[in-house]
């Protein structure tokens, strides 16, 4: 009886062991979900009133925890996708149908089942950020309320000395408190400027794209120890954001700046975010920080 037990456990576990390599194995996956936006109302139940967006939406697929683009192809198919997938892809009912939806083996290793998104909504520059999303998730909501601060976020690349509109238009009545610049590929003889398309460096102005610095470049226009006097040097912010005057190591010239919040008052060329990657080889990428509030 013993030797009948135990050929049938080692026939058991051969067929355990026969199957879990199978089990194990990655395989693409199918992701898809509806994208809200909730700007604070309220349903007399106390849930809240999400609205949902059609159009507009431009998303990142990013490997779990880096910054790592996943290669994506359609919802269900092979046909490969544009990863980001931009707005036009996003509302495209052969394509994404107004979802985040497509297709991926995730680079995840402990599960082979989930990734990173960015997802931003381009009409006012609303994102969200969306952890450990697996093909069970089928909703995203974006945070738009009013006069609460909000941190947007787009990506930008190679632009060849030309203006890229990143596709964000800022709302009426929203006030852009601070940009910052996120360096992920440096270019050693390349500068950035970002602005609108009225005033090209209007948020950052020739910003050095050489180091990453931990990722994110700061301002250089901040109080200097001279041996003659102490001095402000020139700024890395733009119009839009600073009043400057730029100071050296020398009593006359000492030089300061003061910052401030840009408004946007109409809806134009004046609400677009776009930059320009200058005098480089133009090999540079990372993302566009934007800090802002609508007013209401």
């Amino acid at each position: 009886m013993k030797k009948i037990w135990k050929s049938v456990f080692l026939t058991i576990l051969a067929a355990m062991l026969f199957v879990v390599p199978s089990i194990a194995q990655a395989e693409p996956q199918d992701y898809w979900a509806y994208v809200y936006k909730w700007d604070g109302k309220m349903n007399t139940d106390g849930t809240p009133v999400l609205t949902r967006l059609t159009s507009g939406v431009t998303f990142k697929v990013l490997a779990v925890g880096a910054d790592t683009a996943e290669t994506i192809t359609e919802y269900g198919e092979s046909t490969s996708l544009t990863n980001p997938v931009t707005t036009t892809n996003f509302a495209s009912n052969t394509v994404c149908n107004d979802m985040v939806a497509f297709r991926t083996d995730p680079t995840d290793s402990t599960s082979d089942r989930y990734v990173d998104l960015i997802v931003v909504d381009t009409n006012g520059g609303y994102t969200t950020f969306v952890e450990d999303f697996d093909k069970y998730n089928h909703t995203i909501i974006i945070d738009e309320r009013p006069n609460i601060l909000h941190h947007g976020m787009i990506w930008f690349g190679a632009s060849d000395n030309a203006s890229v509109d990143t596709g964000v238009d800022f709302l009426k009545d929203t006030a852009i408190m601070d940009v910052i610049v996120e360096i992920v590929t440096v270019d050693n003889t390349e500068t950035l400027n970002v602005g609108t398309a009225d005033t090209a460096a209007g948020f950052i102005s020739a910003i050095s794209l050489a180091t990453a610095s931990e990722g994110y470049k700061t301002d250089t226009g901040f109080i200097t120890g001279g041996s003659t006097i102490d001095y402000v040097p020139a700024t890395q912010y733009g119009t839009l954001l600073t009043t400057a005057i730029t100071g050296s190591d020398a009593v006359a010239t000492v030089g300061g700046n003061t910052r401030k919040w840009h408004f946007v008052t109409t809806t134009g060329t004046d609400d677009d975010l776009t930059y320009i990657g200058t005098a480089g080889s133009d090999t540079a990428a990372g993302y566009i920080h934007y800090f802002f509030m609508r007013l209401r």
